[in-house]
């Protein structure tokens, strides 16, 4: 005998990113390499249901018409939109050293953020013209993915590609609250935020933080500084406690 399957509404996972698109009024969809690979990791089948889901704000109610190898179609519903999280929160991320990006942006598009533009900053170690040493983009955005469809998210955050840390800086909004975390700082979140935001960026340094000379170069662009408490945190922590914080005290 086989091994008994879960009622269809029992079983999780069942969320699939069309990466190429959903059509507005419903048909038929190809989904890509990974998705399949996810399908047959959870066992589905052909005529099992999916939710479907565009990274763009798109999602759909899909049936699985082929699925093997090489090939997975679905027949899906109609588009249905969601809205994106709000506040917009951005984090601008100072790359920081070996894999620790990789939870760096899986935590941050759990936490709900727009974007992750990626800088390189005094501290950087990883510097341009070392590819090997900075992140890829495709292995980022497969990993931005992947979070986005294990935390129900509609809407995957853009992966910008590194540039120095002024130049994305400036990338900000005028109207938009802008911050620093920064361990010398005593100015408290809160106060640096403002009132009445849509939209926040973040600035988090690489390991050993941000220089003072480019926090003083932000402050011109008008960064302020905050602190998150009154410990040092580790860059990959820093990251997801700056993010959740102003999603909070900006909801």
């Amino acid at each position: 005998m086989g091994r008994a399957r879960a009622p269809q509404e029992l079983v999780s996972g069942r969320r699939l990113c069309a990466s190429a698109g959903l059509p507005a009024e419903g048909g038929r969809v190809r989904l890509d390499a990974g998705a399949s690979r996810h399908a047959r990791v959870l066992r589905l089948r052909e005529g099992d249901s999916v939710r479907l889901f565009d990274g763009r704000g798109g999602e759909a109610e899909a049936r699985i018409v082929t699925l093997d190898a090489d090939v997975m179609e679905c027949d899906a519903g109609a588009l249905e939109r969601v809205e994106a999280p709000r506040p917009r929160v951005v984090l601008v991320q100072c790359v920081p050293k070996g894999e620790k990006l990789d939870s760096i942006a899986r935590m941050a598009t759990e936490l709900g953020v727009a974007a992750i533009h990626l800088a390189t900053s005094e501290r950087v170690i990883a510097r341009p013209g070392a590819d090997r040493a900075l992140p890829r983009l495709e292995r980022l955005e497969r990993i931005v993915r992947e979070a986005a469809r294990q935390s129900s998210r509609a809407h995957v955050p853009d992966v910008v590609p590194h540039a120095p840390l002024a130049e994305v800086a400036a990338r900000a909004p005028s109207d938009a609250a802008r911050v620093i975390p920064w361990e010398r700082s005593t100015v408290e979140l809160e106060t640096a935020l403002g009132r009445g935001k849509a939209e926040a960026w973040i600035v988090v340094g690489p390991e050993g933080g941000l220089a003072e000379g480019e926090v003083r170069a932000l402050a011109r662009l008008g960064w302020a500084e905050c602190s998150l408490g009154p410990t040092v945190l580790r860059v990959e922590t820093a990251a997801p406690v700056a993010i959740a914080l102003v999603r909070y005290l900006l909801r």
